[in-house]
């Protein structure tokens, strides 16, 4: 049995993955019988509690001490990405496995502490937007590959939500799906970006070497992508609604096998993205 501990209730997330691990279907079993969530350690006892009861979690935490030795693995779910790493550091340090949400981290060089230290003990670091695991993303990618390599791609645009003036660390918070959502469909050989900001409207222009996407960060309730070629263009609407289940499943099969399903250092490359993009909406462009 995996004992997992989240850490974070201020947002849907604490539920969603709880949910997963410690409810049954309908029919009365359980999608994960090797898995429970034990424990939570909220952003107040309150909120920590209300998510306890909801989803059957037997222990709330009131420090991170008290999960050492009593859990497997942590899930950190807080909304603001600049509590990430202190709240990643002491479980890494005992070699127990963390999955952080996005943002992973807001500074890259607390990204690759989190990297360097989950290398040198042999665990599992995994985490990030788990909109890279969307059947549609993953579908649009291979339609990518598919126009690249008849040499008739010429760019690509999409949209998703992104608040620059989020109190969760800005760009940050949201901006981490988006960046994850364009690394998973274009690749990762991002060499810089130019922002725009109008009426409150985050425009961005991500430049490979031969091509370019547009994201459009609005505050919409529906996301499409879209791929143009000299032959065809290719779109598609991006729906999430089954990424809970998706990235909980893989960080499941993390744990089983004691090896994370991308290489830790996949995290970093949203962050400098980030980084790059919060440049760039104040001097207007920004390489990585």
């Amino acid at each position: 049995m995996f004992r997992i501990g989240i850490i974070g209730s201020d947002n849907s997330h604490a539920s969603a993955f709880s949910r997963l691990a410690n409810l049954p279907d309908e029919k009365g079993g359980f999608l994960f019988p090797d898995v429970k969530v034990t424990h939570i350690l909220g952003d107040t006892p309150l909120s920590a509690t209300c998510v306890a009861k909801t989803c059957r979690i037997p222990h709330v935490a009131e420090s991170l001490e008290e999960l050492y030795g009593q859990v497997d693995a942590v899930m950190i779910v807080y909304r603001h990405g600049g509590t990430h790493c202190q709240s990643a550091l002491p479980f890494l340090e005992r070699g127990i496995p963390v999955w952080i949400d996005k943002p992973v981290t807001i500074d890259p060089e607390e990204c690759r502490k989190l990297i360097r230290l989950a290398e040198s003990k042999k665990t599992v670091l995994a985490g990030g937007s788990t909109c890279k695991y969307c059947p549609d993303v993953l579908r649009l990618k291979s339609e990518f590959l598919r126009l690249q390599d008849s040499n008739t791609f010429i760019s690509g645009a999409f949209n998703f939500p992104g608040e620059i003036r989020s109190p969760y660390g800005g760009i940050y918070f949201y901006g981490g799906h988006g960046a994850e959502i364009l690394t998973t469909i274009f690749g990762t050989k991002v060499r810089s970006i130019k922002a725009d900001v109008h009426c409150g409207n985050l425009i961005a222009i991500v430049k490979y070497d031969t091509f370019t996407v547009t994201i459009n960060f609005s505050e919409v309730p529906s996301f499409y992508a879209a791929l143009y070629a000299s032959s065809e263009v290719v779109w598609s609407g991006i729906d999430i609604s089954g990424i809970y289940l998706q990235g909980f499943t893989k960080f499941i099969e993390a744990l089983r096998c004691n090896s994370p399903v991308e290489p830790p250092e996949s995290l970093l490359l949203p962050v400098r993205i980030l980084n790059a993009l919060e440049r760039a909406i104040q001097d207007g462009e920004a390489k990585l």
